[in-house]
């Protein structure tokens, strides 16, 4: 029974939007011994209609996305799926990206340009519930443990030009919300949507809205479980 157990190969779902990015993943990932790809995603919201049809073992997830982030979309996956493990595989080698990825429920957190084997090795730690996070980032996550508390709060400053319904509205985005959503959240206009993201581009120094959610993780900006946000009263 045991050696049957050893033999049966990891199921692995790949999300991704870049195609070239996923034929390598496949290609580096299929050559090993014990790794099935089961299916590939584009989006988030594409993984997630696909995840209880083809039920992988790990899913392998980046952080840009378009619609849902990768980080939402590992937090959504650990509550509908908490048996799939999650890896993050991405660009950013920033100890921010790593701490929210972790928070969401990813058990690895791999860099795209760190070496082949890395990501082998995080697979097969996952699908054993082991973590594995790459070496660059796990050595600024400790520097970030042990940083003293003082300098910790000056680095997460830097909202303070928002307004609070802009605060809202990139937590919102930040949690993979569309406009529309935001506008039924916030009882307000898709208008008045796209007018708070336009000035929170300006104040924060973005050009999208993927920079702009970026940015919000990387500051903690983001909604908590429990949060609510206090909609406008509508109109009488």
């Amino acid at each position: 029974m045991m050696a049957e157990e050893r033999q049966k190969p990891v199921n692995v779902m790949l999300v991704d939007d870049h195609e070239v990015v996923l034929e390598g993943l496949i290609r580096i990932l299929e050559k090993q011994g014990g790794i099935k790809i089961v299916s590939v995603a584009r989006s988030g919201e594409e993984a997630m209609e696909k995840l209880e049809r083809f039920k992988p073992d790990v899913i392998i997830v980046d952080i840009q996305l378009p619609g849902m982030n990768g980080i939402e979309l590992i937090r959504r996956v650990k509550r509908d799926h908490p048996d799939v493990e999650a890896i993050t595989l991405t660009v950013f080698d920033d100890e921010q990206f790593a701490r929210q990825a972790i928070m969401a429920g990813a058990i690895g957190y791999v860099i795209k340009d760190a070496a082949k084997d890395e990501l082998v090795k995080a697979v097969r730690a996952a699908a054993k519930g082991e973590s594995l996070i790459s070496t660059s980032v796990a050595r600024k996550l400790i520097d970030e443990i042990t940083e003293p508390p003082g300098r910790r709060k000056k680095k997460e400053e830097g909202f303070e030009d928002l307004s609070q319904r802009e605060v809202d509205v990139i937590k919102l985005m930040a949690r993979g919300y569309n406009n529309r959503q935001i506008a039924e959240i916030l009882f307000i206009s898709e208008h008045t949507v796209k007018v708070h993201i336009r000035n929170i581009f300006r104040k924060i120094g973005v050009a999208d809205r993927t920079n702009a959610v970026l940015w919000a993780l990387d500051r903690g900006l983001v909604l908590k479980d429990k949060e609510t946000i206090k909609p406008d009263k509508p109109a009488i």
